[in-house]
């Protein structure tokens, strides 16, 4: 018979092989409950067909990364191409179109685009009244994208000063700066006629037509200064019925 002191040691044998397995008391009476690492559900996976006690169990996978910048639930995610809204902004409306991007603004011709008024042949010139030799290249800081070119009548009563601009005539007519308007057509060229507000005396009158570049316009101005008889307009009227098929 053996004693309960033997009985002890074989118990103890025999917990140690099972621990692994399931959790075993080495003596209920004197010490508390040493767990295994394994869930107890270890003994019913053995024998569901899992892996051998002493084989390397695989770790477990990962949790997979939520996604960057998931939708709230019940909001629908963006079109592809469509940029989400800044903060701030109001979410578009389901099936709302993208929003079109702005159209580009075109860039102004360059200074050597617009026409050179300088370049008008002297033949042309002169058949126009004009004395070629008077023939002046204007600059003013005032108006640095304008070319403009100077010359006096032959029998000095107006001189002609041609700019050209990337303006177009309807920029020329600011609301407010002009008077006298008059609009007309000339070998099918549309014209403008007027005067600023400024020319009290009816001294200049300026004559306008559009132009590939922007427009061009004749200023005429009267050089008659001791007496009123005198007429700018029909000056600027002429020279325009003489230079104008010459006008790119």
């Amino acid at each position: 018979m053996m004693s309960k002191k033997s009985a002890r040691g074989l118990a103890a044998m025999a917990c140690g092989a099972a621990m692994l397995l399931a959790g075993c008391d080495s003596d209920s009476s004197s010490a508390s409950p040493t767990r295994s690492p394994l869930p107890s559900a270890a003994s019913s996976s053995v024998s569901a067909g899992a892996p051998a006690p002493n084989a390397t169990a695989a770790p477990a996978p990962a949790p997979a990364p939520a996604p960057a910048d998931s939708p709230a639930p019940g909001v629908p995610a963006p079109a592809p191409g469509v940029p989400a809204p800044a903060p701030g902004d109001p979410a578009p409306a389901p099936g709302a179109p993208a929003p079109e991007k702005p159209a580009a603004t075109p860039a102004p011709p360059a200074a050597d685009a617009i026409w050179d008024p300088c370049t008008l042949p002297e033949s042309n010139i002169s058949a126009a009244g004009l004395d070629p030799a008077t023939k002046k290249r204007l600059n003013y800081p005032d108006y640095p994208s304008w070319r403009m070119c100077q010359w006096q009548a032959t029998d000095r009563s107006f001189e002609l000063v041609i700019g050209a601009t990337a303006k177009t005539t309807d920029d020329l007519l600011a609301p407010g700066t002009y008077k006298d308007l008059r609009r007309t057509e000339y070998y099918g060229r549309q014209v403008v006629q007027y005067r600023s507000v400024q020319d009290t005396h009816l001294r200049t009158c300026n004559v306008a037509t559009p132009a590939p570049y922007g427009s061009t316009e004749f200023a005429v101005r009267t050089t008659k200064v001791q007496t009123d008889d005198f007429d700018s307009c029909a000056d600027a009227n002429k020279l325009g019925a003489a230079l104008f098929r010459s006008l790119p």
